[in-house]
């Protein structure tokens, strides 16, 4: 088993281990809705049954089917404010959200739909902050939890991106090796940047005449286009080795199985 591939297996168990923090966190975020939508249902369990209520984390939708449509239309909204500080997410107010109309006659569905904005904006007025406490208790039971599934998962992410600057430093030591040795091919024409003002189309290159710092190189590649043979000299190795590395997808002839 190569180098690679015993760092992608370590990246792999890294990413199913973090994928399942992942699903550890919409577990609490489920449950904390639950949590949220329970403790405001108090406030707002005044009306019918067919009003539907859709509780996200700080907000708070209301919607009735209307005779006119084919689903359920808006009523009004409920948005809590918040901030944060050490101690995570604050609720500090909550908005009530409604468009406005006019009615013609008995129009119903917007009579009744005004006589609950009316009800919701009495409970706010009269309850604004009781609505507010509720829905900071609901919600500061899960803090503890958001806070230990998100440093494991900031570890974890720490290691995944280890193991992938380790991945590329691996796969870029083998490109330099077969740059300096018999070279790389592409499997079609890809432009490689020599210097500034010069990237030809070429099918394949290789480093030769390094300087005693190894900084600077001699490039000897094939045009894709006619397959003539050139040389580019005192050419940038590093720069060399990245850009090979970005189209190493492209190879066709590598060390990287090694």
């Amino acid at each position: 088993m190569t180098r690679i591939s015993l760092l992608e297996d370590q990246k792999a168990i890294f990413t199913a281990q973090r994928e399942e923090l992942e699903n550890n966190r919409g577990d609490i975020y489920v449950r904390e809705q639950k949590a949220l939508e329970k403790a405001l249902a108090g406030f707002y369990g005044v009306f019918s049954e067919d009003v539907e209520v859709e509780v996200t984390r700080g907000s708070v939708y209301f919607k009735m089917t209307h005779p006119d449509y084919s689903y359920k239309k808006e009523l009004f909204n409920l948005y809590l404010r918040d901030n944060w500080n050490e101690d995570g997410r604050v609720f500090r107010g909550i908005d009530l959200s409604y468009y406005t109309t006019s009615t013609k006659g008995v129009d119903a569905w917007e009579l009744k739909r005004l006589q609950m904005l009316g009800t919701i904006a009495g409970i706010i007025h009269e309850k604004h902050d009781e609505v507010v406490d509720a829905a900071n208790n609901a919600v500061s039971a899960f803090k503890e939890e958001y806070a230990a599934v998100y440093k494991e998962m900031n570890e974890l992410g720490s290691e995944i991106r280890g193991v992938e600057q380790l991945i590329t430093l691996v796969v870029k030591e083998k490109i330099e090796k077969d740059l300096k040795g018999e070279g790389v091919a592409f499997e079609k024409g890809r432009n490689i940047g020599l210097k500034w003002n010069y990237s030809p189309n070429v099918i394949n290159i290789k480093l030769v005449d390094l300087s005693k710092s190894g900084k600077k190189g001699t490039a000897v590649f094939t045009f894709a286009h006619g397959g003539s043979t050139s040389r580019e000299e005192n050419v940038n190795v590093s720069s060399i080795i990245d850009q090979v590395y970005g189209l190493r997808e492209n190879i066709v002839q590598h060390t990287l199985a090694e």
